[in-house]
């Protein structure tokens, strides 16, 4: 069964499409690990300091 993304997932999803950048690209920008971000999108590890980049960086709300 295909992982589900969580809202803030959903949200950070959204964003890199409007910025036209892969999630590989927006990770080596911010130096944040691949497999950090996908475990934040799909909620499979909380990983709060790297949360709040991915939010501060992409200007979403943290909760979303």
């Amino acid at each position: 069964m295909a992982k589900q993304l969580t809202p803030f997932g959903l949200a950070v999803k959204r964003k890199l499409l409007e910025l036209s950048i892969t999630q590989k690209e927006f990770c080596q920008r911010h130096d944040i690990p691949m497999n950090r971000l996908s475990e934040i999108v799909y909620g499979d590890r909380i990983a709060r300091r790297y949360k709040k980049e991915v939010a501060r960086a992409l200007d979403i709300n943290i909760s979303a």
